[in-house]
């Protein structure tokens, strides 16, 4: 009698343990439904996550968490690529940890698709970590690495470049770099990570007082901490000079460079000054950057020093030093409507076809007064610039005063039928212990409207 009674009681207990297990498997089901596999971005050659800034921010557009996008810097001055590539397991294993996430996807640019291709191929659970591969402009090869589905964009040059059994896409009329970051790549890659259209291919501006920074001081190319710098960053006025002499925001870097998140105004424009001890024997204390305003969050902003240029740089009470950086390349020596950009310093253009010729992908443009002199001169790219890649120098005299009273309005029009121009003003600091940085995005940015109805 008690077996019989036990019998119809067990089958209702293990009914029961269905039931839940059910829901436990459609509740898990339901999270990996809404979680999206993290996002690692890889740089290449003289590269951080400045080539991953754009469209971690078309992510977000498109409802992606900001906390499943990562990026992997390591020091491409190396001759080889063995750091970086032992880096990636502890980089990979602490992303799975983070996010609680099975695989990841990663997008890698030039140098950093040699690091992908020997990473994945180098054994079977390297490769099975990785879900979907994106290989931005850099290595060819006959199989997909590591047998992971890969997507393969390729930009101007050689359209015959291949990733065989893998999605081959082709941009001829996009340069090196702005392949990895142009709205039309990104609608690619996110078709191929996600699995459907994008909702939008722009960067959407925030309410402005919702908006917030984070990022790394960097030594470039080397992506090591500033440390013991101390970052403050000041709201602007018009003219471009500190609006009160409060910072917003001040932090001591540690040797991981990372700063924020801070809160700003999207509206408005900032100065992040990093004071210290930089290049030895530059005389350098103070590094000012100034970006355009941030219409929306950001937490892959980037502040670099360059350490091994400065003894290059020519330094002077008398003059200003501006170096400027946008992650769509600077051309200067295009015929047809709408191919050359323009940069301007108080109106004076530096981008010509001695400084700036398609071929060089200039990413960087660095300005000071060569034999303080007090003469410009654009005929010729300054040695060492016009023999390293992504970067040019020009001889530019523009005059400095005594802490930086005066004002310098930096111009840049981007190539383009459209000639969009943005204006960035920055005080004319002297070179002799202050070096600028101007910093523009790769796409024009758009105004945060309210929504009818809300406030």
């Amino acid at each position: 009698m008690t077996a019989s009674l036990a019998s119809p009681v067990r089958v209702a207990v293990a009914a029961a343990m269905c039931l839940i297990s059910m829901f436990v498997l459609s509740a898990t089901a339901h999270a990996q439904d809404t979680d999206p596999v993290p996002i690692i971005f890889v740089h290449g050659n003289s590269g951080s996550a400045q080539q991953f800034e754009t469209d971690a921010m078309r992510f977000t557009s498109n409802g992606f968490p900001q906390d499943r996008l990562y990026a992997y810097e390591y020091d491409s001055l190396a001759s080889n690529n063995d750091a970086a590539i032992a880096g990636l397991d502890p980089f990979i294993a602490n992303v799975k940890a983070d996010t609680g996430a099975s695989q990841v996807d990663i997008l890698a640019h030039s140098r950093g698709t040699l690091v992908m291709h020997t990473y994945l191929a180098s054994s079977p659970e390297r490769a099975a970590s990785v879900r979907r591969y994106v290989n931005f402009d850099g290595r060819t090869n006959t199989a997909q690495p590591g047998g992971v589905p890969t997507l393969a964009i390729w930009g101007e040059g050689d359209q015959t470049r291949t990733i065989g059994g893998a999605e081959n896409v082709y941009f001829p009329n996009r340069a090196h770099t702005e392949v990895t970051t142009s709205a039309a790549s990104f609608v690619k890659v996110y078709e191929f990570l996600l699995g459907s259209e994008p909702e939008t291919k722009a960067v959407i501006p925030e309410n402005p007082k919702k908006v917030r920074v984070s990022g790394r001081a960097l030594d470039f190319p080397t992506n090591a901490g500033m440390a013991g710098s101390s970052l403050q960053v000041f709201a602007l006025d018009e003219t471009g000079h500190r609006a009160s002499s409060k910072p917003v925001y001040k932090k001591t870097i540690t040797a991981d460079g990372n700063f924020g998140p801070l809160k700003v105004d999207g509206r408005k424009h900032y100065e992040f000054a990093i004071t210290g001890e930089f290049s030895a024997g530059s005389g350098i204390t103070t590094i000012h950057n100034y970006p355009e305003p941030f219409e929306r969050s950001d937490h892959f902003y980037r502040i670099l020093n360059a350490p091994l240029l400065a003894p290059s740089i020519e330094r002077s009470p008398n003059h200003t030093s501006i170096a400027v950086t946008r992650m769509r390349e600077f051309w200067g020596d295009q015929t047809f409507e709408g191919g050359t950009d323009r940069l301007e310093f108080n109106g004076f253009n530096v981008i010509n076809p001695a400084i700036a010729p398609r071929v060089r992908r200039v990413l960087a443009v660095f300005n000071f007064d060569k034999n303080s002199d007090k003469k410009s001169d654009t005929s010729a790219s300054l040695a060492p610039f016009g023999s390293i890649g992504f970067l040019t120098g020009v001889d530019n005299y523009m005059a400095s005063s005594p802490n930086g009273k005066g004002t310098i309005d930096v111009e840049a029009t981007m190539r383009g039928n459209q000639g969009h121009a943005e204006t960035i003003s920055v005080p004319n600091w002297p070179s002799d212990t202050h070096t600028v940085s101007v910093f523009f995005r790769d796409y024009k940015a758009k105004e945060f409207k309210k929504k009818k109805g809300k406030g």
